[in-house]
């Protein structure tokens, strides 16, 4: 697969996994905020903790499966530091900002490129890293086959 190809497969799903996670982890602390309002008033401090536990469990997880499973659906073959290093970058840095505060448009976008970079750039080094002969196979089409 040509590097301009793969980088531009890997970016579309960086960003379709993290806008996921975000919408996700964002539609889930609204549904709790709701289901526990009447909570807070007799313990503020425990009221929906075990709910947004489960929540960002979920959401946390969710970024790196959906982007290896996207980057295999696609025929990203060999991903995996991009998916390693993208999952640190999302539970360490990008998480955060894009679910603690109301973000403005350029901010939401350096996040997303945050994370696209994050995924793009291991996927295009981890072809040169491993050997020649334990890379994997690249798909041919009946087209190219002959």
């Amino acid at each position: 697969m040509d590097y301009p190809v793969r980088a531009l497969k890997t970016a579309a799903v960086a960003v379709t996994a993290t806008l996921a996670a975000w919408w996700l982890l964002d539609s889930l602390y609204a549904l709790i905020d709701d289901a526990t309002e009447a909570d807070r008033a007799r313990s503020p401090f425990t009221a929906g903790l075990l709910h947004y536990f489960a929540a960002g469990v979920i959401a946390l997880v969710l970024q790196p499966l959906a982007l290896w499973v996207g980057l295999r659906l696609i025929g990203v073959r060999g991903n995996h530091l991009a998916v390693v290093i993208s999952a640190f970058v999302w539970l360490s840095t990008t998480a955060g900002p894009l679910l603690e505060s109301v973000l403005s448009p350029g901010e939401a976008f350096w996040w997303l490129s945050v994370q696209c970079a994050a995924a793009t750039l291991p996927s295009l080094l981890q072809p040169k890293l491993i050997p020649e002969s334990t890379q994997p196979d690249q798909r041919i089409s009946k087209h190219e086959a002959g």
